[in-house]
């Protein structure tokens, strides 16, 4: 019966903390809701129909105010949209609300790259690289979002 108590952590662990390879792991404790919501917005993102995911974002940001993931997906859907001042102002908020946010620094660099800021995109690779000495996805993306913008 060694497996027991290793059953009943798990058991009795917050969903949102449990992540299976290939899912995202968010930052602050959520609800089993509030995490599906998070995940349909960045699926709904990454298919192409960022507007649909912005009335979700909204409402978990109405119902989680100090969430740095909901504001770094609501930057996300923004840029996504075509309106960068608003994606700005998201990223700003998220990295307020936790500085070393790994997906805001990201894309907030992605950001100054649209907006021809090389140089600030650069400043975030740099905070990544000493968040992720050992590499990290951000900074593997961002970097090679930067590089690609050097080759242009």
């Amino acid at each position: 019966m060694r497996l027991l108590p290793v059953f009943l952590l798990f058991a009795f662990a917050p969903v949102s903390a449990l992540a299976l390879p290939g899912e995202d792991h968010w930052s602050g404790a959520l609800s089993p809701e509030e995490a599906a919501g998070l995940e349909q917005s960045r699926a709904l993102i990454e298919a192409g129909r960022a507007a649909e995911a912005l009335p979700i974002l909204e409402a978990l940001a109405a119902a989680l105010p100090a969430n740095a993931d909901v504001f770094n997906l609501l930057g996300f859907a923004h840029r996504k949209t075509g309106d960068l001042a608003t994606s700005g102002a998201h990223y700003v908020r998220a990295l307020y609300l936790d500085p070393n946010h790994l997906g805001a620094l990201e894309y907030q660099g992605e950001l100054f790259l649209m907006q021809g800021n090389l140089e600030s995109a650069e400043a975030n690779l740099r905070r990544l690289t000493a968040l992720c000495p050992e590499r990290c996805e951000e900074r593997d993306e961002l970097e090679a979002a930067i590089e690609a913008k050097r080759a242009e």
